[in-house]
């Protein structure tokens, strides 16, 4: 136990009362030669401290002025149960003490702590001394030097020399035949070894000691089993006659598992072994609870038999298939005393045989659904048109957040995907089957977006249907709403939403009872939400709601390795729909693909329906993208030599990143290129500007 400090601290305290003068404290303070003292009330409970600073202070003041009015009120104290690491981490040289009550019930000082340390260490070596002595086993420990340090009482009645002579001395002058100094150069612990000393047969046990990285020395642990030698020889004998109990009982077709008193197995058979799934040739030896860590069985009934002091009968269906009745009998000795306990184990073969057949078409039930789970997640991303990196993460992150119910915040620029993106989440996820309803928040007119989420009650306003009608809300209960556009919601409805997320309840309007819900909810918007909540116009404790899990969609011009295949897709799909055979060329590609696309896929989507419509060749190339769209046809064509495209491209990205980050070291940084390369580039390309 731990020492506290009012095992150690001083208890009787010099101290002064409130009502003391400094007159009298100074001749205290000379008369004890002491710096300080505590202050205490009538109640004996510590109020202050007046030290030799408050007494030279008081020179020339009246001497019957108290010690009240110049002591020094903060002070700090240490409880009495406090450890004395406590009292070493304060930085006060005489610490008082008070108890539960604030009553001062002693001091400490520096001395007082170290003091207590010392002891507390004296105490565990004698503890460990102690510990190492009342071992059976005998234990030598040497330095680097091969010099002995440490030496029990069982080593030395092994070596026949006094601890007093063997510590300091060469481990090899000692007790040659061990060798213990080899693991000080290997610094690998040894097998264990055995040894002959004299008469006495030893099990050597040899390891490095290792104090912070480096070795110190050795230890060496001896195992004196000259009794368990000759134990071996008589064991032989019964042993014997085991093996031909044994070979009677292993033409039982029945298990049987005969133990001890104490639990211990004496007879097995091969007919328990296999109802067990036990590969080893016997299981002699063992506890009964090794079949239970091992995985054999789940519960003893021979354990069950020594606390029932009778007869039991467990079932068990085992890790290798069979269902096994277990009948456990004890056997009583002359004292009453269980001495065994033999237990009888049956296969229930027929019945295991019909359940395994259960499991099995249980089991293939579950692979037929994971089968299918994995397919139409597979569907998915077929649906998917992607071929970069980034949003193959952005998928995978998408089909991962789909096997949970969080609310998931899209976020990215108009036309990026979010409303695809929101599909494969409900489209991978429990829901899958249930309704997956839309709202586009800015298409509803402000005064109509209360009823159009949560229904209205019959007659609740003029024009309303007397049978009242369900809100999108309870149309996507079991499955998914998603709110599009979130960041155009009226803000008086950002409250009302902010409840429904809160409470999974929602009101009609006009009505009074509420109607609990199940509905997932995906919302997405390409507003900066966070500005918007520093401008008071979106809540931000809705914003935290929504914003459980996020998943930002990138722009094309970010992606661009999507380009081609989206453009190919969209090609498909307005040559089937307009019957058309429309091709684009290399080179309109290669504009394409660097083309910024601020209004993204949906952009190129509605270019590329407008080239097929209005391209008068089958092959679409750079001179009809010119000549035949009007809102180009004033530009020169763009330059498709690759290093001005490379150059044009890299001019763009230092430009963005410098406007963005507003210092070159940070573009630089971001980038990963030098300052100096940022600055020269940012000058040419000025230059070209003007």
């Amino acid at each position: 136990m731990k020492s506290r400090i009012k095992d150690f601290m001083t208890r009787n305290v010099i101290k002064l009362h409130v009502d003391d003068t400094i007159k009298k404290a100074a001749e205290i303070m000379i008369q004890y030669r002491i710096d300080g003292m505590p202050v205490v009330d009538l109640n004996d409970k510590l109020i202050g401290i007046f030290t030799k600073t408050h007494a030279l202070r008081a020179i020339g003041m009246d001497a019957r002025v108290t010690v009240g009015q110049l002591m020094e009120k903060n002070i700090i104290t240490i409880s009495e149960n406090a450890l004395p690491e406590e009292a070493l981490n304060i930085p006060v040289g005489r610490l008082p003490v008070v108890n539960e009550k604030g009553e001062l019930v002693g001091i400490i000082t520096t001395t007082d702590i170290m003091g207590a340390f010392r002891r507390q260490l004296e105490y565990a070596v004698e503890e460990l001394n102690a510990i190492i002595d009342s071992g059976h086993n005998a234990i030598i420990a040497i330095d680097s030097s091969h010099k002995i340090m440490v030496i029990n009482k069982s080593a030395e009645k092994l070596i026949g020399v006094p601890v007093e002579e063997a510590i300091g001395k060469a481990v090899e002058d000692i007790i040659p035949d061990v060798n213990l100094t080899t693991v000080i150069y290997s610094g690998v612990a040894e097998p264990i070894q055995k040894i002959v000393i004299g008469k006495t047969v030893l099990l050597v046990y040899k390891n490095p000691i290792i104090s912070r990285g480096k070795i110190i020395g050795a230890i060496g642990i001896f195992q004196d089993i000259s009794e368990l030698e000759q134990i071996s020889y008589e064991l032989k004998v019964v042993q014997e006659m085991n093996n031909e109990l044994n070979a009677i009982l292993d033409f039982s077709a029945d298990g049987f598992v005969i133990s001890s008193g104490q639990g211990v197995i004496l007879r097995d058979n091969k007919s328990s072994r296999a109802m067990l799934g036990i590969k080893e040739a016997s299981i002699v030896g063992k506890h009964v609870t090794w079949l239970i860590e091992n995985g054999y069985t789940f519960e003893s009934p021979t354990l069950k038999v020594l606390d029932k002091k009778g007869p039991v009968t467990v079932i068990q269906h085992l890790s290798s298939g069979r269902e096994i009745v277990h009948t456990g009998t004890p056997i009583f000795d002359e004292n009453g005393n269980i001495s065994r306990v033999v237990v009888n184990l049956r296969d229930l073969s027929e019945l295991n045989f019909l359940r395994e057949q259960l499991r099995e078409a249980q089991s293939l039930s579950s692979k037929y659904f994971n089968e299918l789970d994995k397919f139409r997640k597979e569907q998915l991303r077929k649906e998917v048109i992607i071929q970069s990196a980034v949003m193959e993460k952005k998928l995978e992150t998408a089909i991962k957040v789909a096997q949970v119910d969080s609310t998931v915040l899209l976020l990215g620029e108009s036309g990026v995907g979010k409303e695809q993106i929101a599909g494969i989440v409900h489209g991978a996820s429990n829901r899958a089957k249930n309704p997956f309803i839309k709202l586009n928040c800015a298409s509803i007119p402000p005064n109509l977006i209360e009823s159009e989420l949560f229904g209205y009650e019959g007659g609740s306003y003029t024009g309303a249907s007397k049978e009242g009608r369900p809100g999108l809300f309870e149309i996507a209960d079991g499955g998914t709403l998603f709110l599009d556009e979130i960041g155009e919601l009226p803000f008086d409805m950002q409250s009302k939403l902010l409840r429904v997320l809160q409470e999974k309840e929602i009101y009609r309007v006009g009505g009074r009872k509420p109607i609990k819900l199940d509905v997932r909810i995906i919302a997405a918007t390409n507003r900066d939400l966070e500005q918007m909540i520093k401008a008071g116009k979106f809540r931000q404790d809705l914003f935290y709601r929504l914003n459980v899990i996020s998943i930002l969609i990138p722009p094309l011009r970010d992606r661009k390795e999507d380009i081609p295949p989206l453009i190919h897709h969209f090609l498909e799909k307005y040559n089937q729909k307009y019957n058309k055979q429309k091709k684009i060329s290399p080179q309109l590609l290669e504009r394409f693909i660097y083309h910024e696309w601020k209004g993204n896929i949906r952009e190129l989507e509605n270019t590329i329906e407008r080239l097929v419509v209005l391209s008068p060749r089958d092959l679409i190339d750079l001179d009809f993208l010119i000549d035949g769209n009007q809102d180009n046809s004033n530009k020169e064509p763009m330059s498709l030599n690759l290093k001005d495209v490379l150059e044009e491209t890299e001019k763009n990205l230092i430009l963005r990143v410098y406007g963005e980050c507003g210092s070159t070291r940070k573009a630089a940084k971001l980038l990963g290129i030098d300052q100096s390369t940022i600055v020269k580039k940012m000058k040419r390309y000025a230059q070209t500007d003007s």
